[in-house]
């Protein structure tokens, strides 16, 4: 196996999930280093092992994992490979979603429970609260050995830096090369969607709620910062002209959020403004749209054109006009 220490290597394989197929990645350095491995599927970890075949690596070869996040479609294998000796590096924010013990899972759905009720969700529509047990069900209990934040030079990958880039998840981090302008951007940046910025628990609690749509609206402005050549994405094709789509996503948020804003000229629940924003969809994909709706009002809300009212168990948005 030839490779130069900032060569990427890219592996696609298949999903049980509506996203479709997700992109693993190869690096050989001092270690050779997967990024990400796929859902805990048996038709996942036979195209991995044979994709992996056809660059003269195997399973066994492999020195350490390194996670963008900790979504089912990207972490789902570690288990196997933990078998294995493997080392798992990525950010502390993925340990309660890589241990799953049940009092976080409880925790969590108490959580997304009282986002539900807060937003005005009707009760017919409460039972995808428990749709992330499900999603969970491919990937194993694992845990990180050594975690990686921003700045950190990537062990036994001589070149590649950690930057952090919640948004789409608190636990996302992505791997910039800075001598070629290369970014591995699991589900940060994407070619032809915008990955949802999703709701997640705080992690002390307590504390005020995360406000996803915020973060990944930093987490742009900070990729830009690093004028990027050439991105590899967690689904679908590289990006070629990532600084072009990264000001194109950032006027489509824009553009979504002043539509939000155009409802309300009078008070609306989280979940009334979802149901306009997302006729239709909002019904099989309720956890979803509704995070992003609420990520729409609290931009909206930090721009100062909406305010926020509690009124008892749920609350209501207006605009200021």
């Amino acid at each position: 196996m030839n490779l130069t220490k900032e060569k990427v290597l890219s592996m696609t394989v298949p999903t049980p999930f509506a996203v479709g197929p997700v992109n693993c990645f190869l690096l050989k350095g001092d270690a050779l280093t997967l990024v990400d491995t796929g859902p805990r599927t048996p038709e996942a970890q036979q195209e991995l092992e044979k994709q992996l075949h056809s660059y003269g690596v195997a399973f066994e070869d492999i020195d350490q994992v390194v996670l963008t996040h900790h979504h089912p479609d990207h972490i789902g294998l570690v288990g196997r490979m933990m078998k294995n000796g493997v080392n798992v590096l990525g950010h502390w924010k993925n340990d309660r979603w890589l241990q799953m013990s049940d009092s976080f899972l409880k925790e969590n759905e108490a959580f997304m429970t009282g986002i539900y009720r807060e937003a005005g969700v009707p009760e017919q529509y409460f039972d995808h609260v428990s749709d992330t047990r499900g999603y969970l069900a491919y990937t194993d209990r694992a845990k990180c050995d050594r975690h990686l934040s921003e700045g950190d030079d990537v062990p036994g990958c001589s070149g590649w830096t950690v930057m952090e880039t919640p948004g789409h998840a608190q636990s996302h981090i992505s791997l910039w090369h800075k001598e070629t302008g290369m970014m591995i951007a699991g589900d940060h940046l994407i070619k032809k969607i915008s990955s949802n910025p999703l709701l997640e628990p705080p992690y002390v609690k307590g504390t005020e709620r995360p406000k996803p749509l915020l973060q990944q609206r930093n987490s742009y402005r900070k990729t830009l910062d690093a004028h990027l050549q050439y991105v590899y994405t967690g689904h679908g094709e590289p990006i070629l002209n990532p600084d072009e789509l990264i000001k194109v996503r950032l006027q489509k948020q824009e553009e979504r959020s002043e539509k939000v804003a155009s409802f309300l000229n009078r008070p609306m629940t989280a979940f009334e403004v979802c149901q306009q924003l997302f006729p239709g969809v909002y019904k099989k994909q309720t956890g979803l749209t509704l995070s992003e709706t609420i990520g729409h009002l609290d931009y909206l809300e930090s721009e100062n054109v909406i305010v926020k009212i509690k009124e008892k168990e749920k609350t209501v948005y207006r605009s200021r006009s």
